[in-house]
């Protein structure tokens, strides 16, 4: 049975999100080599590495996630002593544990029901398979089936063929770690049996796993966020829009486009973000995202259905840049701080004012050539290529000049 066979079809419609028309993306287009190796282990070897923590399970799911039926069918496969298709993982340079490449709900099927969590059930599964647990030890209720011992060692001395791939060092990424280089990116990238190829974001979460990323998950929970986004993004758009405004935040001044390779060396940079900066980040965030909500109301950040990341990294960059660096007892105190140094001019004034800038554009809205950055303003800066490093500086300087 192929992983992640069927592909993503959210229940709710995911968010719009600006098409940011940049120029060409550098792309790793130069030949890269990896060195693998194949890993034979047991059914049983498998959960307990993940119960360890010693296999990483990436905090999201390519495709619809299986049915119990489904989920059966894969148990009943190895109890039967049918083949099963090979997982992929990746070796993390930095803690030797294995993340998962392709076989996600593979092992999270096996995890589970070796844990006790479902029956077997569907209309396909053998009828003595029917209704049973795992174990005696895991059984729901006294009353609960469970496997024969026969084959519950059968399950559990099953062997599953793995390819535990690493990556050439000779092949890393100048710009980055050790770790996240271009054979990684691209591995993560390819093989994957969900049909869908990966986003950016994804494959940092897959690689990148640590406090950073865990401080993204919790933002990306904030009530005040979600009204303003929209419903969670199946493939976790909003996820790195907040990373978007975090590395803009801390290392916006050294900015160099492209945006994407921006965001992996930041996140491989900063994985494992000290408490103190994960706080105040924290702080600020919820700051800004609620003054935005509470001033400008739901859609501030989007037209139409739109979400507009050029708005959102004027607004929530721009106010992450203005709330003073010291430690708020709570966010209710940040804000009501922030509002004080806003004064008489709340965010719907400064917006306004920021979107009648028309430095670097004549009276037809084309641009004016060879003008010093400095002489440029917020409409240039969105008007095209509005990822490139000189049009993001412009939006940052601009954004703290109106909320100054």
């Amino acid at each position: 049975m192929a992983d992640d066979e069927q592909l993503d079809k959210p229940l709710l419609e995911d968010t719009d999100i600006q098409e940011e028309n940049d120029q060409e993306v550098e792309e790793y287009n130069e030949r890269f080599e990896v060195s693998s190796f194949g890993w034979d282990v047991d059914v049983e070897g498998l959960v307990k590495r993940m119960d360890r923590g010693d296999i990483f399970v990436p905090g999201f799911q390519r495709g619809l996630v299986w049915s119990g039926p489904e989920k059966s069918r894969f148990i009943e496969s190895l109890v039967l002593g049918l083949p099963v298709p090979t997982l992929f993982l990746a070796r993390d340079a930095e803690s030797s544990k294995l993340n998962i490449v392709d076989g996600q709900q593979r092992l999270k099927t096996l995890q589970s029901y070796l844990n006790g969590e479902f029956s077997l059930s569907g209309k396909e599964i053998a009828d003595d398979l029917k209704g049973r647990y795992f174990s005696s030890r895991l059984e729901k209720s006294k009353r609960a089936k469970v496997l024969e011992p026969s084959d519950e060692r059968t399950l559990t001395d099953a062997v599953i063929h793995s390819i535990v791939i690493r990556p050439n060092p000779k092949d890393d990424d100048v710009d980055l770690g050790r770790e996240y280089n271009k054979a990684i990116i691209q591995i993560f990238k390819r093989l994957n049996t969900s049909g869908k190829a990966l986003t950016a974001q994804e494959v940092r979460a897959s690689i990148f796993h640590g406090e950073l990323l865990t401080l993204l998950q919790e933002l990306n929970e904030n009530e005040d966020w979600r009204a303003l986004f929209g419903a969670k993004h199946s493939r976790m758009r909003d996820q790195e829009a907040i990373l978007r405004a975090v590395a803009l935040y801390v290392d916006g001044n050294n900015y160099k486009a492209s945006m994407p390779k921006f965001l992996d060396s930041f996140m491989e940079k900063h994985r494992h973000m000290d408490a103190a900066l994960r706080q105040m980040i924290e702080t600020k965030f919820a700051s800004a995202v609620k003054l935005i909500r509470s001033q400008l109301g739901n859609a501030a950040l989007k037209r139409g259905a739109t979400f507009m990341l050029t708005r959102f990294d004027v607004l929530v960059v721009g106010l992450m840049s203005f709330i003073p660096n010291v430690v708020f007892a709570s966010v209710k105190e940040c804000v009501a701080k922030t509002e004080e140094m806003l004064g008489d001019h709340p965010l719907d004034v400064r917006l306004a004012a920021l979107e009648a800038d028309t430095r670097g554009l004549d009276k037809q809205g084309q641009e004016i050539a060879g003008l010093p950055e400095q002489q440029r303003g917020y409409l240039w800066s969105v008007d095209k290529f509005t990822n490139d490093t000189n049009r993001v500086s412009v939006r940052l300087r601009v954004a703290r000049e109106t909320l100054s």
